[in-house]
């Protein structure tokens, strides 16, 4: 095992015995078949969408298995360093950089019809799929982070409108706590995971502001810090005023999305894309009360939030690279008509934020998503969101899961909002020279 492959395996907390013991997870594969794994949100709605492309080019068998969302990267990770991997696979942009660095994917460019995909998507997609000017992806989806808010409860408590500033945040779920309404107003998910803290980037870009500058130092721990500001108030919101639930350091997205559609939490801060649920009766009982805003800044005179890119990507070491090619091609480019079939299924099912610029004129997607969520406020969330560009160091994955730890503590009271900055510092310097 080379010292890289070492270093990952060290940063997923993985002894080689649970490395042996992930992969042998994997499950069994068919000789000739294509192999194809993500995590699994909507497995079904995956395997109804592999049965449409199996039935239009019968010659290709899938098998696809879908991996906790929670442990996706570090048993996709498990299955490439023991000598296997799937053939086609999901990819967080958060990953994409250091899984080609250790040779897991291979690059797109010499793929037919890869110039017309990314010809008709968001440059902003483009670029989170390009890893050193090469091209390693096609698009899942993309959304931002808003703030996602309670009207009905807002109205108990007497506001008529969301907050614009953490400060106001923060007292109008003073307010419903007073009331008697809510205990803990605010839900953040907060668990350690594999996937990002979004919500925190969003905090921090909401003014306008990185924890990384143009030339990826870090910066977070300097003079003025925003970032140290934004773990002030998330210190603040956690042990004086406790409007934050202390039981977000323990949840994950998932349980979120659950307690928001039960009317458990007046504010969080999720994926525009969760409205489409959060709002169908059929699964909600808050249907019709929750709101997409801005995200809150710290003067309310700034603007900004974080988006995200998921994708599919293919393994560099594939034996049915014809094959992948057809699956790769069906899921995230063009069909026969030149149009993006599986992300406007996507979206049409779950409002899952398109790649593909032609979709925002689509009628039946402006349709169905006026039903859900406020035109207006979703495309401004677009219009100001930006995306991470740290995630395009090799180490990013790690880095991640040191703000995940660090932000946990500041909440916990374990550190302090100045001590979290400093060690943010400490952990990107770190990482960056033993990646030198």
């Amino acid at each position: 095992m080379d010292r890289r492959s070492l270093l990952k395996a060290a940063a997923l907390g993985l002894a080689l015995p649970g490395i042996a013991s992930l992969t042998s997870c994997a499950g069994p594969r068919r000789r000739g078949a294509v192999r194809f794994e993500g995590w699994d949100y909507e497995a079904q709605l995956v395997q109804q969408n592999i049965d449409r492309f199996i039935r239009m080019n019968p010659d290709v068998e899938v098998d696809y298995a879908p991996i906790t969302s929670a442990q996706f990267i570090q048993k996709l990770t498990a299955e490439f360093m023991g000598g296997g991997g799937p053939d086609v696979l999901y990819m967080y942009d958060d990953s994409l950089a250091s899984s080609v660095e250790a040779r897991y994917l291979q690059p797109l460019d010499e793929l037919d019809g890869i110039d017309g995909v990314y010809d008709k998507i968001y440059p902003s997609v483009a670029e989170a799929m390009t890893y050193q000017g090469k091209r390693y992806g096609l698009p899942y989806y993309t959304d931002s982070q808003a703030l996602v808010y309670n009207s009905d409860i807002l109205g108990q408590a007497g506001f008529d409108t969301p907050p614009t500033t953490l400060d106001e945040l923060e007292e109008q779920a003073l307010a419903i706590k007073d009331a008697g309404l809510l205990e803990h107003p605010i839900g953040l998910p907060a668990q350690l995971s594999d996937t990002a803290l979004m919500w925190i980037w969003a905090l921090v870009y909401a003014n306008e502001a990185d924890l990384f500058d143009e030339e990826l130092q870090p910066v977070m721990n300097q003079a003025g810090s925003i970032t140290t500001e934004v773990l002030e108030w998330l210190r603040r919101v956690s042990a004086d005023s406790q409007v934050l639930d202390p039981a977000s350091v323990q949840t994950l997205p998932v349980p979120m999305d659950n307690a928001m559609m039960a009317g458990q939490y007046a504010f969080s801060i999720q994926p525009r894309y969760s409205l489409r649920n959060y709002n169908d009766p059929a699964v909600s009982n808050s249907a019709g009360v929750l709101h997409l805003a801005a995200i809150p800044s710290l003067d309310g005179r700034t603007e900004g939030t974080v988006s995200n890119s998921r994708m599919y990507c293919l393994n560099l070491e594939t034996e049915v690279q014809e094959k992948s090619e057809r699956l790769l091609h069906y899921m995230g480019g063009l069909d026969d008509d030149g149009e993006p079939y599986t992300a406007r299924f996507w979206f049409l099912e779950r409002g899952l934020g398109y790649a593909f610029e032609d979709l925002a004129e689509d009628p039946e997607i402006v349709e169905s998503l006026s039903t859900f969520a406020d035109p207006e406020t979703y495309a401004y969330l677009a219009s100001v969101s930006r995306a991470r560009s740290v995630v395009k160091v090799p180490w990013y994955a790690e880095f991640e899961a040191s703000l995940q730890r660090t932000v946990q503590q500041v909440l916990t009271g374990d550190r302090s909002p100045q001590e979290g900055s400093a060690e943010l510092e400490r952990s990107a310097r770190s990482l960056a020279q033993r990646y030198e």
